[in-house]
């Protein structure tokens, strides 16, 4: 008798050992999905800014594209260097 109690108690912390594995499993599966969705929609819309900021500054004279950064408040997150526009990790020639 005694020892189908030890049995029936391993049983049911084997069951719950399996459903939390299985739910932290499950819960990874979905971060992770949703992670490299945000992280593909980012690189998407860095791309297009990339592409729509190159057009806007193309040609442009340095004191110009100097105007615009600060206009918009990015001198904390740039840098011009022989006509490169370093914005953040973003090399932008203009």
């Amino acid at each position: 008798m005694r020892c189908k109690y030890i049995v029936f108690i391993f049983a049911i912390v084997s069951v719950s050992f399996n459903v939390l594995f299985l739910y932290n499993w499950i819960d990874r599966s979905v971060s992770l999905s949703y992670s490299k969705k945000s992280f593909d929609d980012c690189n998407n819309d860095l791309s297009i800014t990339k592409i729509i900021i190159k057009d806007e500054l193309k040609g442009k004279d340095k004191n110009f594209v100097l105007q615009r950064i600060r206009k918009n408040k990015l001198d904390s997150y740039s840098l011009i260097k022989d006509n490169v526009l370093y914005l953040g990790n973003t090399e932008l020639i203009f």
